[in-house]
């Protein structure tokens, strides 16, 4: 394995930046997520102009001329385009988001990168690791800023029990359990789409939303060094678009264990069969003195066991976000009165815009990303070969 340097000391070694006062950004992508980024950006603007620099929608791009020009009109972009060229490579762009499909990241953020923009990028960050080292070294190379659509991670509950874990109210870490589970695939009918086909997708669970918990992991606990994976597909086929069946070929479910650098274990689960659960990234991170818990289906929650409590008063304590947690300032001035999906890509938008405007890095970036795809791909290996398989990191400079 190659020498590397822990998390904080990666988002330590990136150099500053040229600061922008304005930022004239490019949409590659007109479906779900181009709703949700074009919203953050609207809401970030609103809530925190006075720290953010000035910002014009320029352009959005689909291949679908009628996608293109009706997400120009909802989402308040300047002006359509069929080419996605015309965002990376235009004269009036220096941020390009894309928001495409997994199998055409890499090559949009990398001709992004050459011609000098900084990019955001949906996750996965590729349909395969060598795409995905790829896309970091050119924007490495570029000397551009990114950031990876890792919402899960920025999300307030989860910035909270980070400060908490580098407070040490929990002690050292000895365990880290999580699931990302979804039911919308539970029926055999569901018709198969891009992200059931490894060609297109890059893998099934485990890669899809495994990338979210296995970001959140590294942030929480530390480096992952080994993997023990089984990816299973449960539904061998399902209909096309004609009805017609096809096989699947990427993992429905999957079960992965963890050896952390730190000595710490690990046990990350994801499925899109998990029938009731219908968005649910949970975490529970266990120390020598205290736990933490949390589950997206309670996202306004934090939840802390300390173990130094009367014995007569300990058990976990719910934690209630409100504006004195990270992240969540400016938008509800009394905690308990919620926060939701949208406003996690707003708190994702607000730490890239302001890096932009600062001069500094935002995160999570694509060296975050390419360490999760480094962690899907031992676990995809790992489940294919029946045993543990090292997590093989490259370092940032390779």
């Amino acid at each position: 394995m190659s020498s590397h340097p822990s998390v904080a000391e990666q988002s330590a070694s990136v150099a500053p930046a040229r600061p922008l006062e304005r930022v004239r950004a490019g949409l590659v992508g007109s479906g779900f997520m181009a709703k949700t980024h074009s919203l953050a950006y609207s809401v970030a603007r609103m809530l925190y102009a006075e720290e953010l620099p000035a910002l014009e929608r320029v352009r959005v791009a689909d291949v679908v001329p009628e996608l293109a020009h009706d997400a120009a009109a909802r989402y308040g972009w300047g002006e359509a385009t069929t080419d996605w060229r015309e965002i990376t490579q235009a004269d009036d762009v220096d941020l390009v988001d894309v928001v495409t499909p997994n199998f055409a990241h890499a090559e949009i953020a990398i001709d992004a990168a050459r011609n000098g923009k900084h990019v955001l990028c949906e996750k996965p960050l590729a349909t395969s690791l060598e795409d995905a080292r790829a896309m970091y070294r050119a924007v490495r190379d570029a000397g551009v800023r990114t950031q990876v659509g890792f919402v899960f991670r920025t999300w307030p509950a989860t910035a909270l029990a980070k400060r908490l874990i580098e407070q040490g109210r929990i002690g050292a870490i000895q365990g880290f359990r999580a699931h990302y589970f979804h039911d919308y695939a539970l029926d055999p009918a569901f018709q198969v789409s891009w992200r059931l086909r490894h060609e297109t997708s890059g893998g099934g669970s485990i890669a899809d939303i495994g990338s979210h918990v296995f970001d959140v992991a590294r942030y929480l606990v530390g480096e992952v060094d080994e993997v023990l994976a089984n990816c299973r597909t449960v539904v061998p086929e399902r209909p096309d678009a004609s009805g017609a069946l096809v096989a699947v070929d990427v993992d429905d479910v999957a079960d992965a264990l963890l050896r952390f650098e730190n000595g710490a274990a690990g046990v990350v689960q994801t499925s899109w069969l998990a029938g009731g659960y219908k968005t649910d990234l949970a975490f529970e991170v266990h120390g020598e003195t205290g736990s933490l818990k949390f589950s997206w289906q309670r996202n306004g929650e934090l939840e802390l066991y300390d173990a130094t409590d009367p014995e007569d008063a300990q058990g976990f304590r719910r934690i209630i976000v409100g504006p004195q947690h990270p992240h969540a300032d400016g938008f509800w001035p009394v905690a308990g009165q919620g926060l939701g999906y949208g406003d996690a890509f707003t708190i994702l938008v607000r730490d890239l815009l302001g890096s932009l405007r600062r001069g500094g890095a935002p995160a999570p970036d694509f060296l975050d990303g390419m360490r999760a795809a480094e962690i899907v791909a031992a676990a995809q290996a790992s489940s294919r070969e029946g045993r543990w398989t090292a997590v093989e990191r490259i370092a940032p400079d390779a």
